[in-house]
């Protein structure tokens, strides 16, 4: 039996793991990280280089190393070759330098060798410990089990990103027309799987969704030499953070923390995050590629319906039609809590409380059950609106080590 097992590999799991082996001193061979793609953490990569992604929002601190300053060193050090490592403000780093920096701890700390390929499918809690069920997505469906004293919960947002009502009615009366699959002209950023390719082909292309990531995509495209229409349903919103910095100390946490009623703090959370926004030099370089005439800005507009042909795409924008060749969503994730059918099966059985919005109620030490910890979007009713950061890995860290040295 395991004495750790972290289920998700994104960067709070791995950022957990290495708290618990270079600060609790669990041995290598008592833990393991669970999740489903090839390598550690690959769904952040493949996330962040569809965006086109150039730069972090959290600055330098922010990480998924032991210490605060480990992203500032590596950048110092021999044969960094990351032209413009970091920028203003706030000293953010690079998503290249971020990605090395990832590498290198997963290599220096020999994680990758504590991976096992592998997709929750169940969760049975004992006094003793915990059994998680998984499926291996690539050998044939090959289930496994895992046993562990203690199990951690990194799951990051839902596994299938929010498609539009109308999205959805183009791509199946697509289908249904053509008795095939879906053309594919509607695709979601964030669909598991997807990559981003830059298709000739495709001269116009609509994105749907006007926050950080519909941003990064639109000028990313437009770098690319493709002429981008860029819709939102609100005017775009600028913000440095998607939440105030206050939020990172006592300023508003101890607020937030005296609330004990977990309906008041979802309320607060809501009111504290800047959904759908984006940094000043971002919301600068869209107003610029508006400028020259690379990137068409449709604010405060809503998408009625649209048609998908084998050819192009119509949008109706309550009156006016725009054709594309190619329609890419950037319109996030359902809010409900992560994690899907299997976890959802285990807080029935196991009686795991829940807030009214679906998320854990847990201790100080993101403890859901004696043998169960959260981090990431599933310790937000704890730690507050800066739970699914880089930042909130951190802090979960600092909980989830504390439990350790207490074991």
């Amino acid at each position: 039996m395991l004495d750790w097992l972290v289920i998700g590999g994104g960067p709070h799991g791995v950022h957990a793991a290495l708290r618990l082996i270079g600060e609790a001193d669990v041995p290598r061979d008592a833990i393991r990280i669970l999740d489903d793609e090839p390598r550690l953490p690959a769904r952040w990569r493949r996330s962040t280089r569809n965006t086109g992604m150039r730069y972090l929002r959290s600055p330098s601190v922010h990480h998924i190393d032991l210490s605060s300053s480990a992203l500032q060193r590596f950048a110092n050090g021999p044969g960094r070759r990351v032209e413009r490592p970091f920028t203003r403000p706030y000293f953010r780093p690079a998503l290249d330098l971020f990605d090395l920096h990832c590498e290198d701890v997963i290599q220096r700390h020999q994680l990758q060798a504590l991976h096992v390929r592998g997709r929750a499918a169940r969760l049975d809690l004992t006094t003793a410990g915990a059994q998680v069920g998984f499926e291996d997505p690539v050998d044939g469906g090959r289930t496994g089990e895992i046993r562990a004293r203690h199990v951690i919960l990194a799951i990051g947002a839902p596994r299938e990103p929010e498609w539009p009502v109308w999205a959805r009615q183009a791509v199946a009366s697509s289908a249904e027309a053509t008795e095939t699959e879906p053309t594919g002209r509607i695709r979601h950023v964030f669909d598991p799987g997807f990559e981003l390719v830059d298709d000739a082909n495709d001269a116009v292309i609509a994105v749907i969704g006007a926050g950080l990531s519909g941003a990064q995509i639109a000028l990313r495209l437009a770098r690319e030499g493709r002429r981008v229409v860029l819709v939102s349903r609100h005017v775009l919103r600028v913000h440095q953070f998607d939440s105030d910095p206050g939020w990172l100390g006592p300023k508003h946490m101890g607020g937030f923390t005296r609330l004990c009623d977990p309906d008041e703090r979802r309320d607060r959370i809501r009111a504290a995050r800047h959904r759908g926004s984006m940094p000043s030099e971002v919301h600068a370089a869209l107003r610029r590629a508006s400028a020259d005439g690379t990137i068409e800005l449709v604010e405060e507009a809503e998408i009625r319906s649209a048609r998908v042909s084998a050819r192009e795409v119509s949008l109706d924008l309550g009156g006016r039609w725009i054709r594309v060749d190619r329609v890419l969503l950037a319109t996030g994730f359902p809010s409900r809590r992560p994690g899907g059918a299997w976890l959802d099966e285990a807080v029935d059985a196991f009686r795991l409380p829940c807030a009214a919005c679906g998320y854990p109620i847990v201790d100080r030490g993101l403890r859901w059950h004696p043998r169960l910890l959260v981090t990431g979007p599933l310790a937000e009713l704890e730690l507050g609106p800066v739970s699914r950061n880089l930042s909130g890995a951190q802090r979960a860290g600092d909980r989830i080590l504390a439990v350790a040295h207490q074991l």
